[in-house]
């Protein structure tokens, strides 16, 4: 088990963080926090590769941020939100499944998206732009920093511009590409029940929903998606309740700013081990950056237990309903 990738990961989230609070910015340091999380994809790439990806990826996330904030600003239904920031999620899922990403996945744009929508009224489209881009670099930076190390010292990487020529031009066939647009289809029909279901019952944060239904059905596979729904589950319940311990103490903004760097650095390195595991730490973790700003009250936590739990069976419905026969044989 490597250490590296977590520490950096860490550093990167605390840096932006840090920064944030010593120069006013705490309303954007969640944000800025979120584009810092790009150094936690890409992680077994070779650096010349992965360095494309992660621009990729931090124009995406950027430009999450800017849907999120103008539907925050101007947006009125929660119907419009739950379709954008559903069509958000599975353009997300094309992208990063095509381009070979691997990381935290579709979920971190679509909660960058909601993240901004929610803060969207004070902190201003541009403002929570731009403190995202800034993360976003702080991230990038973080994640191939021990390659511009080497650069500085030697120019041994110069055989594999042919493998970043390669990975870079690598096409797909029209089968591929149909099996991707219908993945990340149904993954936005799942995403769009689960917030629409969770918005008739009443729940405060419906975009949570369509958020668990998206990492459900991550794993593509029926027996992944059913497999991840079930440790998501579990995970989101015991982190559920270390978030609402959490979220009753006076942390303030650096007692939350340690918790969630620590949580963030327990993710990186359970996401290699155990799923469950993972979601113990990501939950509380996620409620703690989104409560920064919007000073959440230790009820969230039960809502987003109670938003997991519809966007995991909604997602493994739709799974269900839309299975391939691959996946039968399997």
């Amino acid at each position: 088990m490597g250490y590296a990738v977590p520490i950096r990961v860490g550093i990167a989230v605390a840096l932006v963080m840090i920064v944030g609070g010593l120069t006013g910015h705490r309303d954007v340091a969640g944000l800025a926090a979120l584009g810092a999380l790009i150094s936690a994809f890409c992680r077994p790439d070779p650096y010349p590769v992965r360095l494309p990806r992660l621009l990729v990826i931090g124009a995406a996330l950027t430009s999450s941020v800017a849907i999120g904030g103008t539907l925050g600003t101007y947006s009125s239904s929660m119907v419009v939100d739950i379709i954008v920031i559903s069509l958000l999620g599975g353009a997300s899922v094309y992208l990063m499944t095509s381009l070979h990403i691997v990381g935290p996945g579709a979920v971190i744009i679509m909660f960058a998206a909601n993240g901004a929508a929610a803060s969207a009224a004070t902190t201003g489209i541009g403002y929570a732009t731009a403190a995202t881009a800034i993360g976003a670099v702080v991230g990038i930076l973080a994640s191939i920093a021990p390659w511009l190390l080497g650069l500085a010292r030697t120019d041994a990487d110069k055989p594999r511009r042919e493998s970043l020529r390669v990975a870079l031009a690598g096409g797909r066939t029209r089968a591929a590409h149909r099996h991707l647009l219908f993945t990340a289809g149904r993954i936005t029909v799942a995403a769009a029940i689960a917030g629409g279901i969770a918005t008739a019952i009443g729940l405060a944060h419906p975009m949570w929903a369509a958020m668990g239904g998206v990492a459900a059905m991550q794993g593509v596979a029926y027996h992944l998606t059913v497999r991840r729904g079930v440790q998501r589950l579990i995970g989101n319940v015991v982190g559920g309740v270390i978030a609402a311990i959490l979220l009753a103490l006076p942390l303030g903004y650096w007692g939350a700013v340690v918790a969630i760097v620590v949580f963030q650095v327990a993710a990186e390195v359970f996401s290699t081990v155990n799923y469950a595991l993972c979601s113990v730490v990501v939950t509380p973790m996620a409620l703690l950056l989104t409560g920064i700003g919007a000073h959440l009250s230790p009820d969230a936590a039960v809502d987003r237990v109670l938003d997991t739990v519809i966007g995991i069976v909604i997602g493994i419905v739709i799974a269900a309903i839309t299975i391939t026969r691959a996946d039968v044989d399997h």
